[in-house]
């Protein structure tokens, strides 16, 4: 076991007071189980990424080629024109 001090905002502790329920009151218990999916899930987006890749970098391709064409207008652009 590892103890360390870490300080978090107001809302972070309230979501973690409330997973915390879920392991006996324990905070540190439902954030150790937190990095450990959080681990997972980035290795599941990797693998995820590695698979589709060639339609990933398709749909790249083709949003870049439409802005090179002016096609597409950029969000900054839309609230220029706009006054947003």
């Amino acid at each position: 076991m590892v103890h360390r001090e870490i300080e978090i905002d107001e809302d972070a502790d309230r979501i973690l007071t409330q997973l915390a329920t879920d392991y006996a009151g324990d905070p540190g218990k439902a954030l150790s189980a937190l990095l450990r999916v959080s681990e997972s899930i980035e290795s599941f987006l990797d693998d995820n990424e590695e698979l589709h890749r060639d339609s990933l970098l398709a749909q790249v391709e083709r949003s870049e080629r439409g802005f090179r064409e002016g096609r597409f207008t950029t969000w900054e652009e839309v609230k220029r024109r706009n006054g947003l």
